[in-house]
């Protein structure tokens, strides 16, 4: 197995170093996973879906309002109706409600959206898988980078040493008169271009390790002793394998997928809104009612008056008592209470086409998703073949730059002793030296370079995230 697979599954397991600066790559992707700020704000995204996935969002559960007032009102009346309380009216009521609200069938509208919600919170899961691929696959190649630029830092330390050991060798001959003062100058000059491309990969390797922090969201001057070598051995793929795994677990096919399902969910709302709606409101009233106003009431005393006469006699009256009465402000209170329970129908007869062209709209939307999903399967596998086939190119130039650096070591040795033997120049030497340091620094950038290429085919066959899991 491939030390990267090796590494990427136990990225995320808890990782416990025995020096504060040392640094695997398992720790940096773990370090990544959590503080990446575009991973955080994906997984805040994801809560909000999953929150929102719930039965109650989708219309199952009952509507329950609780409604109150106080109204108040002062009245001055001079009515026409002489059953109304005339003069100042002062009024104040508290009434209340409380309204239970189901939805018996809406078209199997509730169902569908809660399954809408499920897509949705699937397909955010989606989204921030992608991100953290991103991420993951961003943190590998910055680790491997920096463990780039130290290999090639190296190369050019012992290319600088052995210059200066040369540098030493021809003053010390012509010390003893076996060189002239041109060639101790020829060898001040190599030792310090070579002294200058040390300072300069210096300066790469510091930036490379700052670029590292600002993946991981580190301390950008936090430096680090990095644990993980850079795996020499390679690979090997069958595209079949590699093409199988893709179609099933590519991120972006599969959130294609969820997008698909979205449409036909989307369709299948618009036909719900051709059946029929049935609700039932169940709730209850009341109210405490209040009102100041003049009333007529008794005074106690009794009014004596003359109704009439008995066969017509005016000796023998006829009278009826009244009790007195007079306006009198009083304060009347009274309450109201009750219940009901209504059903509600609504059943859309017509509305100008619009469900019709809603419901032809989405079917179109479903094409769409459709074909765009064709699409992505070939511009996939498209991506896949070319990754493929540009992994095994990058495998056979790491062999063959190996094969040239184990060549080129060679030769530099035994040119540096025909040199000590004065068989060799001095500009000879330098060649030789040169095609050394090329193959050596060749050779790291084409391990990079094949390093690269496995990572994007993990990721294109899905297998970043998965293989960080543990």
């Amino acid at each position: 197995m491939n030390r990267i697979l090796v590494v990427l599954v136990i990225s995320l397991f808890p990782f416990f170093s025995t020096a504060q600066d040392t640094l695997s790559l398992a720790r940096a992707i773990q370090i990544g996973l959590q503080n990446n700020f575009d991973v955080r704000i994906e997984n805040l995204n994801v809560e909000i879906a999953r929150n929102n996935n719930n039965w109650g969002q989708a219309g199952l559960l009952p509507a329950i309002n609780l409604t109150g007032g106080q109204p108040n009102s002062v009245v001055q009346r001079k009515p026409a109706n002489p059953f109304a309380v005339a003069g100042r009216n002062i009024s104040d009521n508290i009434n209340g409600q409380l309204d239970v609200a189901f939805v018996l069938f809406d078209g199997f509208s509730i169902r569908l959206t809660k399954a809408r919600l499920e897509k949705l919170e699937e397909l955010s899961g989606g989204n921030a898988r992608f991100v953290m691929e991103n991420t993951i696959q961003a943190i590998i190649l910055g680790y491997y980078q920096v463990l780039l630029q130290q290999e090639q830092l190296k190369v050019l330390i012992k290319n600088k040493e052995f210059s200066k050991e040369r540098y030493d060798y021809i003053k010390l001959r012509k010390e003893l008169g076996g060189a002239i003062t041109f060639d101790v100058l020829q060898e001040q000059n190599n030792y310090l271009t070579d002294s200058a491309s040390v300072l300069q990969q210096e300066i790469f390797l510091k930036n490379s390790i700052r670029n590292l922090n600002l993946l991981m969201s580190e301390n950008i001057n936090k430096t680090y002793q990095l644990s993980d070598p850079i795996p020499f051995d390679s690979e090997n793929y069958r595209y079949e394998d590699l093409r199988d795994k893709m179609m099933s677990s590519n991120t972006n096919l599969k959130n294609q997928y969820l997008s698909q399902e979205l449409f036909r969910n989307a369709t299948r709302l618009a036909e719900a809104n051709y059946s029929p709606t049935l609700t039932l409101n169940v709730g209850a009233t009341g109210s405490l009612d209040r009102l100041n106003a003049n009333f007529r009431a008794p005074t106690g005393n009794v009014i004596q008056t003359t109704v009439g006469y008995v066969n017509g006699d005016l000796n023998f009256p006829v009278y009826n008592d009244v009790n007195e009465t007079a306006l009198t402000r009083l304060t009347q209170s009274g309450n109201s209470y009750g219940a009901y329970a209504n059903f509600g129908l609504r059943f859309t007869i017509f509305n100008g086409g619009q469900i019709r062209r809603a419901v032809e709209n989405s079917r179109i939307q479903e094409t769409i998703a459709q074909l765009s999903t064709d699409q992505l399967k070939l511009s996939l596998e498209n991506d896949l073949l070319a990754s493929y086939d540009l992994y095994n190119l990058r495998q056979q130039l790491v062999q063959i730059a190996q094969v040239r650096l184990q060549a080129a070591e060679l030769n530099l040795t035994l040119a540096d002793e025909r040199y000590k033997n004065g068989a060799l120049s001095a500009i000879d030497l330098r060649i030789v030296q040169d095609n050394y340091q090329q193959a050596a620094l060749e050779t790291y950038l084409a391990i990079f370079a094949r390093i690269s290429s496995q990572v994007d085919l993990i990721r294109l066959t899905g297998g970043l995230v998965d293989n960080a899991q543990p």
